[in-house]
């Protein structure tokens, strides 16, 4: 009796292990045919990416679109499967999905270089970087670097229509900047740490030229060099507040020590006023990490609902129609049919007398000619 229960458990046991295995190779099976290269199946593989992705099926969306990309090298849907994975990342949101999309535009910048939407994605590399700063006086490193994308969009796409947006976003990226150095710089003046304070100072005055407190940092640079004794190179930077801020509240105090140097005070080569400074409800703003940035929250070709721009898909997936030359040569030299060949070889058939009444006969289907179907390229083929 024990050997009759064991026996029968041991039978269940192998039955269960080999309905297993059936299983896990049947599931094998189905995800290798999944990713075998088919006729179509990349519009299919696209289409199926596109409906997740409408629905927030973000995964889902970019594990479809890069079997695309992986699979079938030579799609139509390939530049759109790429643009499509890095929109995805950009949508979700959040640092690492930012920093995945980067990773991802860029990529697509690597391969087609030349792409139309070559300068959207150079700018929307900038956008990721500026979704991730935060205040001024806080940690600046996604600041430089969105800098540093926008002078590169600037740089290579000037005749584009979104560089009048690049302008804006690199002025207002360079104040947060600017006032990241500025705040600084006025830390060590408390401290009497001169030097580091000019390196700050002087920071600005180099390399951020739209800083609108420039007449302040110029006159605090001259500040620093005078605590240095450093009296000529401080001049310089005094008479500069004169001439170019003639308005502005320093202008008084730097006339001051031009007289006392012994300098000559410059004519104010204007009389323009000093660049509107940031208020009191800005400034809160600025200290909270609202930058006044103008961020595209949409994809290049998707949008917040995940939509996917149709006029995009249809230069992309665009047939190629041969050219109107091409269409009237075939037209007056028309390949001749197999029935019509023979009818060009049978000798001539001599003319029947007027008198004659010719018989009437009915041409048999087969005579007829039958016209052509149209044949259409790319993917209605």
């Amino acid at each position: 009796m024990p050997n009759k229960r064991l026996s029968v458990s041991l039978f269940i046991s192998f039955l269960s292990i080999l309905i297993l295995m059936s299983a896990c190779g049947k599931s094998k099976e189905k995800v290798r045919n999944d990713n075998v290269a088919a006729p179509g199946r990349d519009k299919e593989l696209y289409e199926e990416a596109s409906e997740a992705l409408r629905k927030g099926r973000y995964d889902e969306s970019r594990l479809k679109y890069n079997v695309v990309v992986s699979t079938y090298p030579d799609s139509e849907y390939l530049s759109l499967s790429k643009l499509a994975i890095a929109d995805a990342f950009y949508l979700e949101g959040g640092s690492s999905n930012l920093e995945q999309s980067i990773v991802q535009y860029r990529d697509f910048v690597q391969y087609f270089p030349t792409h139309p939407k070559a300068c959207d994605v150079y700018l929307k590399i900038a956008e990721a970087y500026m979704q991730q700063m935060g205040a001024y006086n806080r940690d600046v490193s996604k600041a430089r670097l969105a800098r540093a994308q926008l002078r590169s969009a600037k740089a290579k796409c000037g005749t584009n229509p979104s560089m009048e947006q690049v302008s804006y976003n690199l002025k207002q990226v360079e104040q947060n900047l600017a006032l990241h150095e500025d705040d600084i710089a006025k830390t060590y003046m408390t401290r009497r740490a001169y030097k580091a304070a000019e390196g700050r100072f002087r920071e600005i005055v180099d390399n951020y030229p739209s800083f609108t407190f420039m007449d302040s940092a110029l006159y605090m640079l001259g500040v620093t060099l005078i605590e240095q004794e450093q009296p000529d190179e401080a001049s310089q930077y005094f008479s500069k507040v004169v001439s170019e801020y003639s308005t502005s509240e320093f202008a008084g105090d730097a006339k001051e020590f031009l007289v006392k140097l012994g300098k000559p005070i410059p004519v104010a080569a204007n009389n323009n006023p000093v660049a509107q400074r940031p208020g009191r409800w800005e400034q809160f703003r600025l200290i909270t990490g609202r930058n006044n940035l103008k961020i595209n929250k949409d994809g290049i070709i998707t949008n917040r609902k995940g939509n996917i721009d149709k006029a995009e898909e249809d230069k992309s997936t665009a047939p190629q129609t041969a050219s109107n030359n091409d269409i009237q040569t075939v037209r007056e030299k028309p390949r001749p049919r197999a029935s019509e060949q023979v009818e060009e070889s049978k000798p001539p058939v001599t003319e029947p007398i007027a008198n004659a009444a010719a018989p009437t006969t009915t041409p048999k289907p087969e005579d007829t000619p039958k016209k052509k179907k149209r044949k259409f390229l790319g993917i209605f083929k």
